[in-house]
């Protein structure tokens, strides 16, 4: 399956985004939002050190909200959107739903920078000294050790089995019919790359803050997209049916099985991510 073939489904159901000055307020909207949403994280763990994660806590929920909402009323929406609005349902559903979660979940996924006390870095943000704010490893050391596993991160969610923007933006939640199940690639040893991928990037980046306080943002920001993917599942079984089930009993969810990790770390490195 060609890597293509996401952007050119996308584009089919939201024609919104073929129009040229629709994407550019889309992105200014988009990236407004993002700049407030980091100027309100500065400001809360600014207040109080444990305001970061308080902030988090806010802006992982409303990140992965819209997402759960559409997805455990799947069946409701796409009777309502389709009867309503034909061949434009998925559109409406993606400006009410989905025209801003993007900015949410990417604040909250790189919000472990500027929690930064490594001695290497501009300090962001000046913290009281406690347990939480105080450096873990020598700066030397967990600078590169962050960059490698951020590396790691962005190859494991990087597009794999099938994977395209159209499964990521949610086009089947109004057209299951047209849906593929997702079983090549990374899938064959997890069920969920592109959320472990994710939220490793974030570790690599608490990593390189170097502090406690951002390994427990980086851990809200897991627990969040984790209980994403448990609602997503859920969808999926009434999707697919029996060999969804079937599937989820073979393959885990999050980490791959012990005896598979030699295998997972070769698809990983050397074509995993080629789609099939």
């Amino acid at each position: 399956m060609k890597q293509t073939i996401g952007i050119e489904i996308l584009k089919k159901k939201l024609p919104f985004i073929t129009v040229w000055h629709n994407l550019v307020i889309l992105y200014i909207f988009q990236i407004t939002l993002f700049m407030g949403i980091l100027i309100f994280l500065y400001w809360i763990s600014s207040m109080v050190w444990y305001g970061a994660l308080i902030g988090q806590s806010i802006i992982s929920f409303l990140a992965i909200f819209p997402l759960a909402y559409i997805t455990i009323n799947s069946d409701k929406l796409r009777k309502k959107y389709r009867k309503k609005y034909g061949k434009l349902a998925y559109q409406h559903m993606w400006l009410l739903f989905g025209s801003y979660n993007e900015p949410f979940g990417s604040a909250s996924l790189y919000f472990p920078a500027i929690l930064t006390t490594n001695g290497l870095l501009p300090k962001i943000i000046h913290f009281e000294s406690n347990p939480f704010t105080i450096n873990l490893l020598p700066s030397l050391i967990a600078l590169p050790l962050g960059i490698f596993i951020i590396l790691t991160g962005f190859l494991i969610r990087k597009p794999t089995g099938g994977y395209d923007i159209d499964i990521a933006s949610y086009v089947y939640i109004i057209y299951p019919e047209e849906s593929r199940k997702l079983d090549g690639g990374l899938y064959k040893f997890i069920r969920n790359p592109q959320y472990l991928g994710r939220s490793i990037i974030c570790i690599g980046l608490a990593v390189i803050a170097n502090n406690l306080l951002a390994f427990f943002v980086a851990l809200i920001y897991f627990l969040a997209f984790y209980l994403l993917g448990f609602i997503e599942e859920r969808e999926l079984i009434k999707r697919f049916g029996e060999s969804y089930k079937i599937y989820c009993k073979k393959v885990p969810s999050i980490f791959p099985k012990y005896t598979m990790w030699k295998e997972f770390a070769k698809a990983l490195i050397f074509g995993g991510n080629k789609q099939e």
